[in-house]
């Protein structure tokens, strides 16, 4: 691995910390901006580099580095009511790479957006059911249903983003 991969993964790292840091409190998911995050490290870096970023992200937060939503650190976090979406969130990362290392066009990588979505969603709404001990109806009133729109703008933002960055980001 050579010092501006390093240096890449790094960065796309620490930008996802910096946006987990903004979160809205309305109940036991919060909104905040780390799904944007993780497009971004995905849409940018490819699906391994990408992946390997959101990675390192959880790895830091496990560790006790405060860059969960909020500003929350720990394992506390990863086996909590929100823990499902966080681990969702490095194959989030190689989805949305894999969609941009290989699609061109816009809608395409939209589509691969949504299935990240779901897959985030399939993955964090029914660990916030078992944990929070909550009906798989309530934990999608609370963990899904509020943020479909939001994560849908957010992806959209990452993809028009990602378009005019990866360019300059991945020349070598």
């Amino acid at each position: 691995m050579n010092i501006k991969r390093i240096v890449r993964i790094a960065l796309m790292t620490s930008i996802l910390s910096v946006l987990s840091l903004i979160s809205i409190p309305i109940g036991p998911v919060p909104i905040t901006l780390q799904t944007l995050g993780v497009f971004l490290c995905g849409f940018i870096l490819g699906p391994l580099d990408g992946g390997i970023s959101v990675i390192l992200y959880l790895m830091l937060g496990a560790s006790g580095v405060p860059v969960f939503s909020g500003g929350t650190a720990g394992l506390k976090i990863l086996i909590g009511p929100t823990g499902g979406y966080l681990l969702s969130f490095p194959i989030a990362a190689y989805i949305s790479g894999y969609g941009a290392d290989r699609l061109k066009k816009r809608m395409s990588i939209y589509a691969v957006g949504l299935l990240c979505i779901a897959v985030n969603y399939l993955i964090g709404v029914p660990y916030l059911a078992f944990i929070a001990r909550l009906s798989i109806q309530k934990a999608l009133t609370v963990g899904a249903y509020p943020f479909i729109i939001p994560d849908i703008i957010k992806m959209i933002v990452a993809a028009n983003v990602s378009a005019k960055v990866r360019k300059i980001v991945l020349k070598r």
